[in-house]
């Protein structure tokens, strides 16, 4: 059902810069604070920040500039070969501290699909501000700079067996340390017998988005823009999007959860919360130290629970009375969806326009962060989410639903810096016919 592409990878040459990968990647640019981004601009002029997420004024033609500049001078060279690249991350459980399985991703281009066919579908709501800002940078540098991530359904293991069996493989970043708090390793396949028989595996099966809704969003209206300009039958590297794909049944896919901290409610409104809970949940008292874990004990009980700070220092517990309201759908029964539609709108009046204007909810993925926010003063209310399932997002996608904003976070991010793809080249690689 999905057709997917080797590509020649275009990657930073550290002997011609003189500088190790560590001072030269960078995390996603959706999770790169202000602060986050000047340390990454001192950290190395090469830094794949600044082609990213630049701080320039017209930071999209200097993305341009810069991108094609390092490709000339040898900064970033493109691998000679074809090739799909092997992924590999191994990390720890942020809440526990113990060692995680290590996760494995493929990294290639996925051609690029509506998704009212059903090959590729989403589980989370877009905005239109972060699409168009990723359409300017595709517009103006022809490359897309990093990865969004996907999963697809492997119930019997058959392609990690493959890749993990299979002898022809070359490493060519041994481990980039201490990014996104974990290891990171990359390995490339260039055997096109061996690629042929990944395309096969992967053929039947259905690619959800995980990660880089706007950014795949923003490819599908690219490439209307360039077959207009191109019409025709002949591939066009504007057709295809750089992916990284895990599968569902990957003992290292790690979803965590985002937590919801409100400001700007009404002191009378906040106040007659305990109450208005009340109708509808039973609350008791916890801790930060033990919130998780009651809320995982609650949903494996098939109960929808909440972590809720609302006085400094004091976390309770609230365990909904009643199961799903009939009719409902599969995104609507989701626990994020029943804090917004329960707490947030009906007990506290912000509505769903309110949450997207901005200004009464913030997020954050720090438990911890998220309950001294209160404690400081600087939120009135936290609401702390147990973590998803990679079922729930599975069901969610395949009813046709899609959950609200940071529902999820796949953790550990993709390193932005590892591998990038020049769009430019993958169109003389088509137009050769050097893969198929």
């Amino acid at each position: 059902m999905v057709n997917i592409l080797p590509f020649r990878g275009v990657r930073y040459d550290e002997a011609a810069i003189g500088a190790t990968l560590d001072s030269l990647v960078a995390p996603p640019y959706d999770v790169i604070s202000p602060a986050d981004q000047d340390a990454l601009y001192a950290k190395h002029p090469a830094n794949v920040v600044r082609l990213i997420l630049g701080r320039e004024e017209d930071k999209y033609s200097q993305a341009a500039v810069l991108f094609r500049e390092w490709l000339v001078t040898g900064t970033l060279k493109a691998d000679d070969t074809p090739a799909f690249y092997i992924y590999r991350q191994t990390f720890d459980d942020p809440a526990t501290g113990q060692g995680f399985p290590e996760r494995l991703g493929l990294i290639c281009l996925l051609k690029l699909e509506d998704y009212t066919t059903g090959k590729v579908l989403p589980h989370e709501k877009t905005l239109t501000g972060p699409k168009a800002d990723r359409l300017e940078l595709l517009r103006a540098t022809e490359a897309q700079f990093e990865s969004i991530y996907g999963l697809f359904s492997d119930p019997d293991d058959s392609v990690r067996m493959f890749i993990q069996e299979y002898g022809d493989r070359e490493s060519v970043i041994e481990r980039v340390d201490g990014v996104l708090g974990c290891t990171h390793k990359l390995e490339r396949l260039t055997d096109p017998d061996g690629q042929a028989v990944l395309q096969e595996l992967m053929a039947d099966k259905v690619v959800f988005i995980a990660d880089g809704h706007h950014r795949y969003e923003t490819s599908l209206t690219y490439q209307r823009e360039i077959r207009a300009a191109h019409p025709g039958s002949t591939p066009l590297a504007a057709d295809y999007i750089l992916i990284t794909l895990t599968a569902f049944e990957d003992e290292g896919l790690l979803v965590l959860p985002t937590h919801r901290l409100v400001k700007n409610v009404p002191p009378e409104t906040l106040a007659a919360l305990p109450s208005l809970l009340a109708e509808s949940f039973t609350l008791y008292p916890s801790s930060a130290e033990t919130i998780e874990a009651e809320i995982a004990a609650q949903a494996n009980l098939g109960k929808t629970a909440f972590g809720i700070v609302l006085l400094p220092g004091t976390v309770q517990i609230a365990v909904l009375n009643t199961g799903p309201v009939a009719g409902s759908s599969t995104a609507e029964r989701l626990p994020v969806s029943l804090l917004g539609t329960l707490i947030l709108d009906k007990s506290l009046n912000i509505t769903p326009d309110k949450v997207a204007a901005g200004g009464f909810v913030s997020y954050t993925r720090d438990l911890a962060e998220a309950v001294s926010s209160v404690s400081r003063g600087d939120t009135q209310a936290a609401f702390l989410l147990g973590r998803p399932t990679v079922n729930e997002i599975r069901d969610v996608s395949l009813a046709g639903d899609v959950m609200p904003q940071k529902s999820t976070f796949f953790y550990p991010k993709l390193l932005s810096g590892l591998v990038l793809r020049d769009l430019r080249l993958d169109q003389a690689m088509l137009d050769d016919g050097d893969v198929s």
